[in-house]
């Protein structure tokens, strides 16, 4: 097709010059006596010889151009894949630091316990693992939530600074992995795919962690990571030291379950008011189930949260199992705390001012098998509610 294009092209400027040539011009053929005028042709060649001289030389200035910005293009393109190979080294480079730290708390440790000598053997990642266990163990559930969360902070604390010297290098490296990726100049499809690879890196035992250090004065700088990024998207939330009031009566299928709820739910709460400006309603599409949730939102500034349940059934969902071991008013107090801790604790107080917002609990309702709880939150200056991003 290259070639033809350009016999044609080369065929029409022979075909237009001819008629220039013959213009006004009478042509004899096969005429002996007809005497070629010199004159006339050198004029016409030099005129031919300027014009496609000229269209020539701006024909070169263009493919020049052209030229030169591929050549632009390719450099600029070449330079990208060196930057990013750069970062990828660096960013990887990191992430071995961050699972060599990780490796060596994860190292034989002694301990002493009244005056016995314990040896620890921890196997991979079996450290965090651990000492999230003891924690879980020591902690002693208190009258509210906020109580709950100081204590937290507490035994947490403690063990910072038992561990400080190694915990604190961990959680300093991972703090400049996230800065590394902040700061990158990557396109967002790349530095998500990143961010995945380094979420994927961290267990829910240490996701335990970095919540408690987030809400300490040691992580204040890392919370804005946390949140911007998520990194605590997949953080069992039921795990936390604050809702042991419930959990501590549950098995680890039961315990599970719970977190589903609250996992489903969070992201359903997010996805209505995101996308809703005005009020709406969610309903659970199956009403023969033993428990079903019902959520209510006036335009983006109050959620209501119902909890139906229906004695006369029996409950065959698995993430509602835990849900027989309670009362009703430990229920309506647990659906108080889960908005607490998705509002307000679960983003480190950061995208909900505290004194803007009001919980309430309406009284529980029962009549005959059917029992009805009520928990909301609103925000009294009607500003719209804002939650975690997934």
């Amino acid at each position: 097709m290259s070639r033809t294009f350009y016999i044609i092209i080369t065929l029409l400027f022979i075909f237009a010059f001819g008629l220039i040539f013959k213009w006004n011009k009478e042509i004899y053929l096969f005429n002996d006596e007809y005497i070629v005028d010199n004159e006339l042709l050198g004029t016409y060649g030099d005129f031919i010889g300027g014009v496609l001289g000229t269209i020539f030389a701006l024909i070169s200035i263009l493919i020049l151009i052209r030229t030169f910005n591929q050549q632009k293009t390719v450099t600029e393109k070449n330079e990208e894949q060196i930057e990013n190979q750069r970062f990828n080294d660096l960013f990887f480079e990191l992430l071995r630091l961050y699972q060599s730290e990780i490796s060596e708390l994860c190292g034989t440790i002694h301990r002493e316990r009244s005056n016995e000598r314990i040896i620890i053997n921890y196997n991979n990642k079996d450290f965090f693992d651990f000492e999230k266990e003891l924690l879980q163990r020591a902690f002693r559930p208190m009258r509210s939530y906020e109580s709950n969360i100081k204590e937290g902070i507490k035994l947490y604390m403690l063990f910072y600074i038992k561990n400080r010297t190694k915990v604190s290098a961990c959680f300093r490296t991972l703090y400049r992995i996230y800065d590394l990726l902040d700061n990158a100049n990557l396109k967002e499809s790349v530095k998500k795919n990143y961010l995945k690879i380094l979420r994927a890196q961290l267990t829910d035992s240490e996701l335990f962690f970095i919540r408690y250090n987030g809400m300490t004065y040691y992580g204040e700088k890392f919370v804005n990571y946390i949140n911007k990024y998520n990194i605590l998207k997949h953080l069992p939330t039921f795990d936390l030291l604050e809702f042991k009031d419930w959990w501590t009566i549950l098995d680890k299928v039961e315990r599970m379950g719970i977190n589903i709820v609250f996992h489903n739910s969070t992201r359903l709460l997010k996805r209505i008011l995101l996308k809703n400006d005005s009020d709406f309603l969610f309903k659970a599409s199956d009403r023969n189930l033993k428990y079903s949730f019902e959520i209510r939102t006036k335009r983006n500034y109050e959620v209501d949260i119902t909890l139906r349940i229906d004695n006369s059934r029996i409950n065959n969902v698995m993430e509602y199992r835990g849900f027989e071991k309670f009362t009703n008013k430990k229920l309506q107090a647990l659906l108080d705390c889960f908005l607490k801790e998705t509002f307000i604790y679960s983003n480190f107080q950061k995208f909900n001012k505290r004194q803007d917002l009001d919980f309430y609990s309406n009284p529980i309702i029962t009549q005959g098998n059917i029992c009805i709880i009520h928990s909301g939150i609103r925000n009294k200056q009607k500003l719209p509610l804002k939650i975690k991003n997934n």
